[in-house]
């Protein structure tokens, strides 16, 4: 009797624990920023669900981002793509590598923008290694450096200046009509708007949250921040965005969105704005004129829970397409969208099952330049006929691209290893035209 007296008290006191462990803290929004005016909530489903129910790791084969678990028999339909392709010829064509950091020991250049009136680009040096490459964080690699914006001249293959600018950053934005670039600080919720030509710090602005990337419209004056307002290590509460109107420094509105907006891309004929969210990725396009969200979708739902991670995103201006990023392990590749109705064309498949991430159209020759930081290299997408057709050498664990195909250069942004410096691969884009039959204007 004693014996069953004993596991009844045990049980009793550990179901009190379970109880205490699920309690929730909320916090309230931070009273310095603007109250969202706009509400797009999706239905979180997750809310709904039991918490013995969750998976981890999120965001892997088994475990969407959200962390519910992925059924293996998956009945969805299945895209098609090259999914068959395994090889894909590596060609090195490059003119310069650049060591970034201004001298100084720097991992996690990610995010690049182009300088069409100079050629500069533009670096963000995050400080940390992710994509799963040596020396990522969220695998027990440490931070190095990091904190500063860098500027390249890829002709000359030199670094101009690495400058201080906000926490962490991420993704630069260049604006060559105001003299500006614009420095998402994803560590301290900032916007750094620096001087094109010596980086000088024009002003800071406190957006909150974890700013990652801007879509700018130069008309209006007028971008689009995923990831503000307010600051949580939760992918699920990092679920607002805000338009800063960078003539006048305000915050014109911050509203609610699917959580994790990463990826822009800016139609600026059009004055709209379209997002990726890493959440659920759904696409979300924004009229930049009235500040309005006027439509929203989720591509990857034609291809069922094996999508997910939808973080990168660009667009081919003539043909009205999107190319979202999918980064799940069991699925990757680039997920083909019609802009209009938002729903999935195809899928591009990489060679090798590698993972996609910063991304690049080169709307002149029909191709797409993608980076693959698990293949140190940069893969080439044929746009007519959606097919990987080669890979570029580069440096170490790339995490972005950017082509210029008025001077014939593409630039890659390597976050390096735990051992090696981060730097910026400069290669030459008429070999790589030469290389696919393409014939261009200024390659002989």
């Amino acid at each position: 009797m004693k014996k069953y007296l004993i596991l009844l008290i045990s049980l009793i006191v550990a179901c009190s624990q379970g109880s205490s462990e699920n309690l929730v803290t909320t916090t309230m929004a931070p009273t310095t920023t603007m109250a969202p005016t706009t509400t797009m909530a999706p239905t979180n489903n997750q809310e709904k669900q039991n918490e013995s129910e969750k998976c981890e790791p999120v965001n892997t084969a088994t475990c969407d981002p959200q962390g519910n678990p992925i059924s293996p028999g998956n009945n969805s339909p299945q895209p098609q793509g090259n999914i068959n392709q395994t090889k894909v010829e590596n060609i090195n064509v490059t003119l310069n590598t650049i060591i970034l950091g201004g001298g100084r020991n720097v991992r996690g250049a990610e995010g690049i923008s182009l300088d069409t009136t100079t050629g500069y680009m533009y670096i963000g040096l995050n400080g940390s290694i992710i994509s799963g490459c040596e020396g990522d964080v969220g695998l027990g690699g440490e931070p190095i450096g990091g904190g500063e914006l860098s500027a390249i001249n890829p002709i000359n293959g030199v670094e101009i200046f690495s400058v201080k600018t906000g926490g962490s950053p991420i993704w630069p934005t260049v604006d060559s009509e105001r003299g500006f670039v614009y420095v998402m600080g994803s560590g301290d919720g900032t916007v750094t708007t620096h001087n094109l030509e010596n980086g000088a710090i024009i002003n800071t602005i406190n957006i909150g949250g974890k700013p990652h990337q801007g879509g700018l419209d130069f008309s209006t004056g007028k971008m689009v921040i995923g990831n503000t307002f307010k600051s949580s290590e939760d992918i699920n509460q990092q679920k607002y965005s805000s338009i800063l109107n960078v003539d006048t420094l305000e915050i014109e509105t911050n509203f609610e969105s699917s959580p994790g907006a990463h990826g822009m891309a800016v139609d600026q004929e059009n004055d709209l704005i379209y997002f990726s969210s890493v959440g659920d990725g759904q696409i979300t396009v924004v009229d930049i004129k009235t500040n309005e969200v006027i439509k929203t979708g989720i591509p990857k739902q034609k291809y069922g829970s094996e999508f997910g991670g939808n973080n990168m995103l660009t667009r081919q201006s003539k043909t009205g397409r999107l190319f979202q990023a999918n980064t799940q392990s069991s699925a990757t590749g680039l997920i083909v969208i019609d802009e209009n109705n938002l729903e999935a064309i195809e899928v591009i498949r990489f060679a090798n099952n590698k993972i996609p991430w910063g991304l690049w159209v080169d709307e002149t020759n029909d191709l797409l330049f993608a980076a693959l930081p698990n293949a140190d290299a940069i893969g080439v997408v044929d746009l007519q006929s959606l097919t990987h057709v080669l890979n570029i050498q580069v440096g170490e664990c790339p995490y972005a691209v950017s082509i210029d195909t008025k001077r014939k250069v593409g630039v890659s942004t390597n976050q390096g290893t735990p051992s090696i410096n981060t730097s910026a691969t400069v290669f030459d884009l008429c070999k790589v035209y030469k290389k696919l039959g393409k014939q261009a204007d200024g390659c002989s």
